[in-house]
C-alpha cells in the first residue's frame, strides 16, 4: 500500500546503522562481534519479511475494506485469518458493518413502506366516489402490493352491520359481494363489536371462523382490521392467506396504517354521498325533490325521443290531507307523508322515479310505458294505497287513506316539459272533482 511505513524495514535500518556505528568506533573488534553483525543483518531481513506478512498485509487489507464499505453499501466483508489480536480487530470490524447493513435495510424498507402508503393516500384522496375507491382499493392491494385474498367490507349505517364490498381471491366473488355479517357473526362481527384487530395464525384452531358462510373453505392465517374514524366503525378489511402464522408482525403494523388511511377515505365518501343526497333528495320523505325531478324530466323526454320509447307521467294527490293535519297535527301529518312515500317507492320498478312535488303532492316517471298501461300502474297504486293502515297514537286507532292520480304521456300530450306536466295536473283536478280515490288519463 503506498505511503503505508513498513515497521520491518525501519528495524533492518536501525540494525544496520548501529553495527556500522559501533564498526567504526572500535578499531579491532573483536571476532565474536563480526559474527554478531553479520548474523544481525539476516535476523532483521527476516523479521522485516516475517512482519509484511503477518502484520502489514493483514493490516493493508482491512484498511482497504474499510474504505471500500461505504462505496459497496456496507457489504465487504473483512478477512479473519488467525485468532490474534488482527482476527479479533476484524470480527470486530464485521460485526459493526453486519450491524450498520441490518439498520440500513430496515430503514430503506421503512422508506419503502411510506412510499407505498403516501402513493395509496394521494389515490384515495383523488377521488369522493365509493365506487371508484373499491376499485383504487382492490387494483392496490390486490395487483401493487400482492395480496391475493382480502375483502372490504362496509358497515350500513341504518342496520348496524357491515357489507362486503370488495373480494378477491374467492371461487366466485360474486357470491361474496353483498354479504353481510352481523355484530354476533364469526370473527368478523367480533371486530364489529370490540372495535379491535384480531390475528388467527390458524383457522384450523378457531371454531368462530365462518369461512365467509361456507365461500372460502380453505384453511390458513386470518387478519381483521377495523376501519375507525373519530372511534367510530366505518368498515372491516379481512385478509387471508395460506399456511400456519403466515402474517410478519411488521405487515400487520402496514396493514393497520393502510387500515388507517382507508377509513379516512370512506368517511370523506360517505360524507360527499350525504352532501350529494340533500342536493336531490326530499328531507321529510327521501325521495326525489322537485327541483331533482324538474332536471330528470327533460332528460327522460329526450331519451324516450331518441330511442322512440313512450313516457309516461303521474301526478299523485293524497285526498282530504289538509283535514287529517288540522285534526291530527303536522307531526303525525309528516308521519303519513314518510309512510306514504315509502309505499309507492316498494310498489313501483327501479327505473322509475317518484318524488314528491310539494305538499302531499308526488310525481312518477315511468319510462317505456304507454298512456293506458300508466293507467293500470296508477289503479294498483290506489289500490294499495286504499289497503294500506296507517297507525295513528294508540288513542286514535287505524287510519286509512286514499289518493287521486292523474296521468298523461310523451308524446301523445306533447313533447315538451310543461305541456305534459299541465295535462296530467288537469287530469289530477278532474280525479278530484269526480270523488277522489280514482285514476283520470288526460284526454289528448
Amino acid at each position: 500500500m503506498r505511503g503505508f511505513p513498513s515497521a520491518g524495514l525501519k528495524v533492518s535500518l536501525v540494525a544496520g546503522v548501529v553495527a556500522v556505528l559501533l564498526s567504526r568506533l572500535l578499531p579491532h573488534p573483536p571476532s565474536w562481534f563480526q559474527s554478531l553483525f553479520w548474523l544481525a543483518l539476516p535476523v532483521a531481513v527476516g523479521a522485516r519479511i516475517a512482519f509484511r506478512g503477518w502484520v502489514e498485509k493483514p493490516l493493508i487489507r482491512l484498511i482497504r475494506t474499510m474504505q471500500r464499505a461505504p462505496q459497496e453499501d456496507f457489504l465487504p466483508r473483512a478477512q479473519v485469518g488467525s485468532k490474534d489480536l488482527l482476527g479479533k480487530l476484524g470480527k470486530v470490524f464485521n460485526a459493526l458493518l453486519e450491524q450498520v447493513t441490518t439498520r440500513h435495510a430496515f430503514h430503506l424498507e421503512r422508506l419503502k413502506e411510506l412510499g407505498v402508503i403516501h402513493d395509496f393516500s394521494q389515490k384515495l384522496a383523488s377521488t369522493l366516489d365509493l365506487t371508484e375507491l373499491c376499485r383504487l382499493l382492490d387494483q392496490m392491494l390486490g395487483e401493487r402490493l400482492g395480496f391475493r385474498e382480502f375483502a372490504l367490507l362496509i358497515r350500513d349505517e341504518a342496520e348496524g352491520d357491515v357489507v362486503v364490498q370488495v373480494a378477491r381471491g374467492f371461487a366466485d366473488s360474486s357470491k361474496v359481494r353483498g354479504m353481510r355479517f352481523k355484530a354476533d357473526e364469526g370473527l368478523t362481527g367480533l371486530v364489529l363489536q370490540s372495535l379491535k384487530s384480531c390475528y388467527i395464525p390458524d383457522t384450523r384452531k378457531e371454531p368462530r371462523y365462518l369461512y365467509y358462510k361456507g365461500e372460502k373453505l380453505e384453511d390458513g392465517s386470518f387478519l381483521s382490521i377495523p376501519l375507525l374514524f373519530k372511534g367510530e366503525i366505518v368498515g372491516i378489511l379481512n385478509f387471508t392467506r395460506a399456511g400456519v402464522d403466515s402474517f410478519t408482525p411488521q405487515e400487520i403494523q402496514f396493514l393497520g396504517t393502510i387500515a388507517d388511511q382507508l377509513a379516512i377515505a370512506l368517511c370523506n365518501a360517505r360524507l360527499y354521498s350525504r352532501t350529494r343526497e340533500l342536493a336531490v333528495r326530499d328531507e321529510l320523505t327521501g325521495l326525489y325533490n322537485r327541483r331533482h325531478f324538474q332536471t330528470v324530466f327533460p332528460l327522460e323526454i329526450k331519451r324516450a325521443r331518441r330511442f322512440h320509447q313512450p313516457l309516461a307521467l303521474l301526478m299523485i294527490d293524497i285526498d282530504r290531507f289538509k283535514r287529517f293535519n288540522d285534526l291530527h297535527g303536522h307531526l303525525a301529518g309528516d308521519q303519513r307523508l314518510r309512510e306514504l312515500a315509502g309505499l309507492l317507492k316498494s310498489s313501483l320498478r327501479e327505473v322509475d322515479f317518484v318524488g314528491r312535488y310539494g305538499g302531499e303532492e308526488f310525481v312518477v316517471l315511468l319510462p317505456s310505458t304507454s298512456k293506458e298501461d300508466a293507467g293500470r300502474v296508477g289503479e294498483k297504486l290506489c289500490q294499495a294505497v286504499r289497503a294500506a293502515s296507517f297507525s295513528e297514537h294508540p288513542s286514535q286507532g287505524v287510519r286509512r287513506f286514499t289518493v287521486s292520480v292523474g296521468v298523461a304521456a310523451y308524446p301523445e300530450d306533447g313533447e315538451g316539459v310543461t305541456v305534459i306536466l299541465a295535462a296530467a295536473d288537469q287530469a289530477l283536478y278532474r280525479a278530484k272533482g269526480e270523488g277522489r280515490d280514482r285514476v283520470i288519463a288526460s284526454a289528448a
